[in-house]
């Protein structure tokens, strides 16, 4: 900001000027009557100088992106010092190259009319040089150094013009330097020694450090005490109040109290920056001491530099035996060099991580003994260098902790295995019986039933009522003893069956079972809502079984309505589907057992049933990776949720026909 600040005020500077000389207006040539005037070659130099300035202030400016603005301020420098070299070269060889009064007829009394002055030329050299090797390699105090050189020339000038001495800015018969020549040059030279504040020695300027702090608060009053004090005497011996020793002893004077109260106000001021300093050390060193964990400080090449007392528990070292050391002294001679190369590595990119991420990293104690660390590393970086905090922890116990809960885990996975085994083996022999049995039970059940039926077609008439109504009983009970072995074998062939799983849309199993109920029910006064629902990958012959059990229930239970609702869909997350009625519903408190073989809800006297059905539901669904639930409230209806694991996340079909009333 200053540096651009400072081109824009030369470069304009030099603009009113030119101004001046084209519509001939000596104010902006000279400022006031009997001074100097600045000449119109100075005048664009400066204007040159200050758009070099300008364009060179950015830092990106030396970038190759912006190389475009590098070069043209170079251009420009490289102009302004070619005009200052010229016109040396005019007063030292005694040219007469005409570039003098090239642009305008200078109507002064000078030997030399349109010539700027040597002082302006010199000055004005020293700062285009100062511009072109402002972002060169090499030494980068030469640009600094030359724009310096430029300052005190122009502030001789402005002194001469304070204090009346004219040899400060002319010599003999020569052009003298004008005085917003000398301001110009001076707030140009000033404003490249700031255009790069990050260097000498404008970094010192511009840092929190205690020198840039004493260099703000001195330097204003070093450079304007002086002319002060000197320009108070002056105008005293002038006047005729005292003489010259009288008016030296009083600058003197004056100049020793006035310092000794800055020197002393600064000395104060560095004094509680010092002493906050020392606090915050104190409190550094303590925490750092005291830290709970082992910490090892390691500069750039590998070198310990600090360690606390956790540090030398650790290791069993002094800290004078460790300070000093390489840091490849704590870790075991066999991985030493493959830690100098990781070490190098991280020198190159130093950041904030854990040390060797995913390894075993070992340390190693004086006494030679090794032990499992974890190590976190974060540098911390200073002006010229970085040291690397190493903080170390001791983690033989959780290591020994870990290895033996993998163990465990290990033994508890087996155990895992080898009862998984054991109940599968115990579920098929328990299928395996179940079918035998209920495969066997067939033939006895089908001899009561044919027996019983012979005797009441042949006894006819002649047989009473009363064993009439036994036998009716008798063929009831071998029905449903008939319908339970049927469900059993069922759920037995569930468990054994293979899985042919294939992509089915859901929406024609749903129809299919809709119509055959439809035309179990009869009459009934049914709503039928039927939503679309997903395709699924999933065995249609076992998905069917669930969408009948589930259906035909919500038909049985809503059988004393007068009017049913019955509603299949999609759940509204999108997780499942579920089958609705408005049926008699039941209590949540016994839906544990609801899909429990053989468990009923309701009395058989009130609604038939084996007490199968759920339980072959819920085993179609786990084999499909999935799980089935219910929520229900009394006399209010009840919701089957399912899930399948395979089922797709795809677009809902339309249903064959959906809503209706039977």
């Amino acid at each position: 900001m200053l540096a651009c600040a400072a081109g824009l005020f030369s470069a304009g500077t030099g603009a009113l000027v030119l101004v001046g000389w084209f519509l001939n207006i000596q104010p902006l040539k000279n400022l006031l009557p009997g001074l100097a005037t600045m000449k119109a070659n100075t005048a664009v130099s400066f204007v040159l100088a200050g758009v070099s300035l300008w364009l060179l202030a950015p830092e990106e400016a030396a970038s190759s992106r912006e190389v475009w603005r590098c070069r043209g301020a170079r251009g420009t420098a490289v102009f302004v010092v070619s005009l200052g070299l010229l016109t040396l070269g005019e007063y030292l060889a005694g040219w007469e190259l005409g570039i003098d009064q090239l642009l305008f007829e200078d109507p002064g009394t000078t030997a030399y009319p349109g010539r700027m002055a040597p002082a302006t030329a010199l000055s004005l050299t020293l700062v285009g040089l100062a511009l072109f090797n402002l972002d060169a390699p090499g030494d980068s105090r030469l640009s600094p150094l030359l724009a310096l050189s430029a300052t005190l020339i122009g502030m001789l000038a402005i002194l001469g013009y304070g204090f009346g001495v004219s040899s400060l800015y002319s010599r003999w018969a020569y052009s003298s330097m004008a005085l917003h020549t000398a301001v110009a040059v001076t707030v140009l030279a000033a404003g490249v020694v700031f255009a790069r504040p990050g260097r000498w020695p404008a970094s010192t300027l511009v840092s929190d450090s205690a020198g840039g702090i004493m260099a703000r608060r001195l330097l204003p009053a070093v450079v304007v005490l002086p002319v002060l004090l000197g320009w108070l005497r002056l105008g005293g011996e002038r006047l005729g109040f005292y003489d010259l020793p009288f008016g030296l002893a009083l600058m003197v004077a004056s100049s020793i109290v006035l310092l000794t109260i800055l020197v002393w106000w600064n000395a104060a001021g560095l004094e509680r920056a010092d002493r906050a300093r020392m606090e915050n050390y104190a409190m550094f060193s303590s925490l750092f001491r005291s830290a709970p964990e082992a910490i090892v400080a390691v500069n750039r090449v590998g070198r310990i530099v600090l360690v606390n007392e956790q540090a030398t528990r650790l290791f069993g070292y002094e800290v004078e035996e460790l300070t000093g050391q390489q840091v490849e002294l704590l870790i075991p001679d066999r991985v030493r060099a493959q830690h100098i190369a990781h070490r190098a590595t991280y020198a190159s990119d130093p950041r904030m991580r854990p040390m060797g991420s995913g390894l075993e990293l070992i340390g190693r104690r004086k006494d030679g003994s090794e032990f499992a660390v974890e190590v976190s590393l974060s540098p911390v970086r200073s002006a010229n260098d970085f040291l690397v905090m190493s903080l170390v922890r001791d983690v033989t116990e959780r290591t020994r902790a870990e290895e033996a809960i993998r163990r465990l885990n290990e033994e508890l996975e087996q155990r895992v295995l080898d009862r998984t085994a054991r109940l599968a083996a115990a579920n098929k022999e328990l299928e395996a019986f179940t079918y035998s049995v209920a495969h066997d039970l067939r033939a006895p059940l089908r001899q009561i039933e044919g027996f019983s039926r012979l005797l009441g077609d042949e006894a006819g008439v002649d047989l009473l009522d009363s064993a009439r109504h036994h036998l009716t009983r008798i063929r009831e009970g071998t029905r449903l003893m008939s319908q339970l072995i049927e469900d059993l074998l069922k759920l037995s062939r569930v468990g054994r069956q293979e899985l042919h799983l294939q992509v089915t849309n859901l929406n024609t199993l749903v129809e299919e079972v809709v119509e055959q109920i439809r035309d179990d029910i009869g009459e009934r006064a049914v709503e039928w809502r039927i939503q679309p629902l997903p395709f699924a990958e999933c065995d249609p012959g076992l998905l069917r079984e669930v969408f009948v059990n589930l259906i035909s229930n919500a038909a049985k239970f809503t059988r004393p309505r007068d009017r049913a609702l019955i509603e299949v869909g999609t759940a509204a997350d999108g997780s499942g589907i579920f089958v609705r009625d408005n049926g008699v519903g039941f209590n949540m408190k016994y839906s544990d057992k609801l899909f429990g073989i053989f468990q009923r809800l309701h009395r058989l006297e009130d609604f038939e049933g084996t007490g199968v059905g759920l339980a072959t539901v819920q085993r179609i669904v786990h084999r499909h990776g999935g799980r089935v639930w219910a929520e229900a409230e009394l006399n209010k209806g009840a919701t089957f949720y399912f899930t399948l694991g395979t089922l797709e996340q795809s677009e809902p079909a339309e249903p064959a026909g959906q809503g209706g009333g039977s």
